[in-house]
């Protein structure tokens, strides 16, 4: 296995946030990942609630079947230990891959600030149960070898859920049928139909969908001691109550300084802003059911139940708190409430999102952690390898251009040129000639007859190159396949093949060989 890190062509604003650009980092209250900024976040004070935290974690990952390196997480948690945090939505079967990268990121970055910073940071990986975006959930894609194509698998893909999906309940015989669609399609390899059996209990023994989430991404991290943290758990909604009524009341600040802030943001650096919400309390209600907005004027709230004034809503909040969650923007202001954290790791798009809330911390008094991008993780397997040396193409953001370049090269290469140029030759010969057959006096009447007849030998004249075309590509439709697997494999679409293909088509990652880097890492060789 060897590993090579590359630059991938980061937009100007990432460049610029990786290279500890002041005018950028300010939005960020100038933190890196260094030995100042280590330091100085260390130092600030705790959270008075830590205890009960890693208590309600610890409750609800028992049932999961907790490992000695977690309990060790968990009493660290438990004393003060910072953590480094990331999260995500709640994707079928852990899809796509990025979503393993994002927590490889936090396993690599918790090891290494012990090493080299002589720190126990806790990874905690924030299961977003509260999200209702279904479509984006419940579908995977793996690349079909033997039809050399992208395939989607879905789980009921007519389906429509709007309630949170911590609040579904899937089928679980669908679920089974799903999971043996995926497998067929990864090639059912050794690893997955040793574990296939354990998946089927799993489906079985769980009811709601961030459940087998939660269920299957513990099983993978349980010994590398990774805190899973199930954000929409009756339990956590609970102990957010406090937090959740600081936010109502303060809701016209919140939502002040976010649009100020976005602006000085994206004004400054010259980016389109990130975040477009027309809410103005930046809270939803109704998550169990139709999840719902929050949006006020005149001191009355509109909530999935109808009208409410503040009273009210505190009432509702006290009676029910599970129905709260967050939006976009109050998302990372209740982490940081809830957490102490050390470093938050995020993609491209949280990380511009999280600068264009930098005043709502400030109007909240909630410091910034240290914002950090996640690492993007390609596979270049042996064939893989193979096919990039052989037609001479490299892993970039350019691939799919190469590789159509190299497509026109080859036609052009096996295209008899002289032969095209001999039919069209024939045309303009034919085209001549009739004109002269046409030109005579006293043949109008039978112009109609001329065309038509003319028009039939051009049709046929043109059939003769495509044709002709077609044999050529013929010849070379194995090379072309070729580099079009090369592209659909790496880059799917224009993107990463992390952003599209289920994490069972590569195997396991060895986290002792990665560093963390901006760069993209490329596994190469299994």
């Amino acid at each position: 296995m060897e590993i090579e890190c590359l630059d991938f062509g980061q937009d100007e604003f990432l460049n610029n946030f990786n290279n500890k650009d002041q005018k950028t980092m300010q939005f960020y209250d100038h933190l890196s990942y260094d030995e100042e900024s280590i330091k100085k976040v260390l130092d600030r004070p705790v959270h008075e609630h830590t205890e009960k935290l890693a208590s309600i974690i610890q409750d609800d990952m028992e049932r999961y079947g907790l490992s000695d390196a977690q309990r060790e997480n968990i009493e660290k948690l438990r004393k003060g230990n910072r953590v480094v945090i990331g999260g995500q939505q709640a994707g079928l079967f852990m899809s796509p891959s990025y979503i393993m990268h994002k927590i490889i990121t936090l396993m690599v970055l918790t090891r290494e600030i012990k090493t080299e910073h002589a720190y126990e940071a806790v990874p905690v990986f924030w299961v977003a149960g509260e999200d209702h975006d279904f479509e984006e959930v419940n579908h995977t894609y793996v690349y079909d070898k033997r039809h050399r194509r992208r395939r989607k698998i879905s789980y009921k893909p007519n389906l429509s859920v709007p309630m949170s999906l911590g609040f579904y309940k899937y089928d679980s015989a669908e679920m089974e049928k799903t999971l043996l669609r995926i497998i067929e399609a990864c090639g059912d390899s050794g690893l997955l139909h040793h574990k296939k059996n354990h998946i089927i209990d799993m489906i079985h023994q769980y009811e709601y969908w961030t459940e087998l989430f939660h269920a299957l991404v513990h099983d993978v991290f349980k010994d590398e001691g990774l805190l899973i943290f199930n954000a929409h758990s009756e339990a956590v909604r609970e102990f957010e109550i406090p937090m959740f009524e600081r936010m109502i009341h303060r809701h016209e600040k919140i939502d002040q300084s976010f649009r100020d802030g976005q602006k000085r943001f994206n004004e400054t650096l010259g980016l389109s802003p990130m975040i477009e919400t027309e809410t103005n309390v930046h809270l939803f209600t109704g998550s169990e059911g139709n999840r719902t907005l929050l949006g006020s004027g005149n001191g009355i709230f509109e909530t999935d139940r109808g009208q409410a004034d503040k009273e009210e809503l505190m009432e509702m909040l006290g009676e029910t708190p599970e129905t709260f969650s967050n939006n976009v923007v109050t998302r990372p202001l209740m982490q940081e409430m809830l957490f102490n954290t050390l470093i938050f790791t995020g993609g491209g798009a949280e990380v511009k999102y999280w600068g264009e809330l930098h005043e709502v911390f400030e109007t909240m008094d909630v410091s910034m952690p240290i914002v950090l991008k996640r690492m993007e993780i390609i596979h270049e397997d042996m064939r893989l390898g193979k096919l990039l040396g052989k037609y001479g193409l490299e892993v970039s953001k350019n691939l799919h251009a190469d590789v159509e370049e190299k497509k026109e090269m080859l036609l052009a290469d096996a295209t008899d040129q002289e032969f095209l140029n001999e039919v069209d030759d024939i045309g303009a010969d034919l085209k001549k000639n009739y004109e002269k057959l046409s030109a005579t006096t006293g043949r109008e009447q039978y112009q109609h007859l001329i065309e038509a007849n003319l028009k039939v030998h051009r049709k046929q004249l043109d059939y003769l190159k495509r044709r002709y075309q077609l044999e050529v590509k013929k010849t070379l439709r194995g090379k072309i396949n070729d580099l079009e697997e090369t592209a659909e494999r790496v880059v799917p679409g224009g993107v990463l093949q992390e952003r599209v293909y289920h994490p069972w088509m590569f195997p396991t990652v060895d986290l002792s060989i990665l560093s963390y880097t901006t760069k993209l890492t490329v596994i190469k060789g299994v």
